[in-house]
């Protein structure tokens, strides 16, 4: 993995690179953008660069991290002992308590953290810590991480993700050197997805299409056994879905939920005209979620009942 391997967000690597190359490196980042579009992946990167040991005695100037000595493999594998994330499951071990509890980083999180900027380096020049999701940060614990902010140490950088700056303090924001990073499109997205996992283009783009720009949410879906549109209903009208495969249809359409349903009901009616025992229910029930989606319903949950109805009514055409 090397910058130029993060898709798109040229003007992003573009301030990060500027800043290595001329040694003006700030102590404090704001990584602002969308999930999955490579914000935490450029946070790595740059840990790397600032800690690869093939580059430590360099004098020409900035190299790309090499990705082999022993730092950039620490790095790759989160097994870095100067490289660290502060997130919901580094809080929850703190607290000693589950991770799907954790809903904001805490004041108590944020004094731990201290205490390891603090402390100097074990292996390498820098320590480099991530926090994700900074903009769910409590008040009193952005407060609390101003005073390091304000006066880090030399070897310590805080490299925050968020999606919105507006739910940070303005004196958090204003410390920090605010990089943007913007949603892929979907034709990066399927570029990606075809030249890197061996995907046919026609596949790669229906997933592109769902993902509204992430890729990470894409390479999540990749992996999901997916039914085609064309396939749901052939499939509903003879035989019942499993429980995973009625999950992973909800999700996988919840997205483009009215196109599904308009796709999905043109099969009804075809297969209606030549069989008209086949499809009355289906398409009524069809028809009702495409009234609860002009309604402002959650699509998944819209889906989610949709596939229920389908799978009891399997069989009995």
């Amino acid at each position: 993995m090397a910058f130029k391997d993060i898709v798109n967000q040229k003007k992003a690597k573009e301030i990060i690179i500027g800043q290595l190359k001329s040694g003006r490196i700030p102590h404090a980042y704001l990584f602002l953008g969308p999930e999955g579009v490579g914000r935490r992946k450029t946070a790595l990167e740059l840990a790397k660069s600032l800690n690869c040991q093939k580059n430590a005695g360099s004098q020409s100037g900035y190299h790309e991290p090499c990705d082999h000595c022993l730092s950039c493999q620490k790095i790759n594998s989160g097994m870095h002992p100067d490289v660290q994330t502060i997130d919901f499951a580094w809080q929850a071990q703190l607290e000693n308590k589950e991770v799907e509890k954790q809903k904001t980083i805490k004041i108590d999180t944020i004094r731990a953290l201290q205490h390891e900027v603090s402390l100097k380096p074990v292996e390498g020049k820098w320590k480099i810590f991530l926090i994700e999701p900074a903009d769910k940060i409590t008040i009193e614990a952005a407060n609390c991480l101003l005073k390091t902010l304000e006066e880090p140490p030399s070897w310590t950088m805080i490299i925050l993700l968020a999606k919105h700056k507006e739910n940070l303090p303005v004196t958090i924001v204003s410390r920090a050197q605010i990089v943007f990073f913007s949603p892929l499109s979907e034709h990066e997205i399927t570029k990606f997805l075809v030249s890197h996992n061996s995907l046919n283009e026609a596949r790669a783009l229906e997933i592109a299409k769902g993902a509204e720009g992430s890729l990470s949410w894409a390479l999540a879906r990749m992996n999901e056994k997916a039914i085609s549109v064309d396939d749901i209903w052939p499939r509903v009208r003879k035989e019942r879905l499993s429980t995973a495969e009625l999950l992973s249809c909800s999700q996988q359409y919840a997205k483009n939920a009215a196109e599904f349903l308009d796709e999905l009901l043109s099969q009804m009616r075809a297969d209606f005209r030549a069989h008209p025992q086949c499809a009355g229910d289906a398409i009524e029930a069809v028809i009702a979620s495409q009234k609860l989606l002009t309604r402002n319903v959650n699509p998944q949950m819209v889906l989610d009942v949709l596939f229920c109805q389908l799978n009891k009514q399997a069989g009995t055409r």
